[in-house]
């Protein structure tokens, strides 16, 4: 079982959510690849591309878009920027085929400063709901008061948490294999 963490975040490493990608990564080593947006960035999406990626000719759209399909699971994590998730993680996804996350299982993870931060998580649900995916019920709001940046690590509940809730979707897209 495949599991693609996404990295929603413009910013490089001392982006709080990409310690959260990094330590999710972690709890699935043999299993999770990582995408993060700011190291690999994907140009302005074209309206064609939405149909077939690989039209674009550049790597990282190819390369996201063949992350995407390999993909069981995918995890997005994003920060909360201006009320919701980030124009970066939007275009990503504008650049993906429209039904890109069909039959892919979808975690959301949002990360933020205050009960807003649930708005990332809130609003990811109908994007990935409308290129096919399904989103798992049960998403994590990631306050930056649980995240240590320069241990790159997260609190020990919080990690609990996520682990589990990627536990039970990896056991529902095994029994939707059936």
């Amino acid at each position: 079982m495949k599991i693609l963490v996404v990295g929603g975040s413009s910013r490089d490493e001392e982006s709080r959510s990409n310690v959260v990608v990094d330590c999710v990564s972690k709890l699935f080593p043999e299993n999770a690849s990582t995408w993060k947006i700011a190291q690999k960035p994907l140009p302005l999406a074209k309206h064609e591309w939405h149909k077939n990626p690989a039209l674009s000719n550049d790597d990282n759209v190819i390369g996201f878009a063949k992350e995407i399909e390999e993909s069981d699971i995918v995890v997005f994590v994003s920060p909360i920027y201006n009320g919701s998730y980030t124009a970066h993680l939007k275009n990503a996804l504008d650049c993906m085929d429209g039904s890109a996350l069909f039959g892919k299982t979808i975690v959301l993870v949002s990360v933020g400063s205050d009960s807003t931060a649930i708005l990332p998580a809130l609003h990811l649900q109908d994007v990935a709901r409308t290129m096919g995916g399904f989103v798992y019920p049960r998403f994590t709001v990631v306050n930056k008061n649980q995240i240590d940046i320069e241990k790159r690590s997260i609190d020990q509940d919080i990690s609990e948490r996520l682990e589990e809730i990627i536990r039970s979707a990896i056991k529902f897209s095994k029994e939707g294999d059936k």
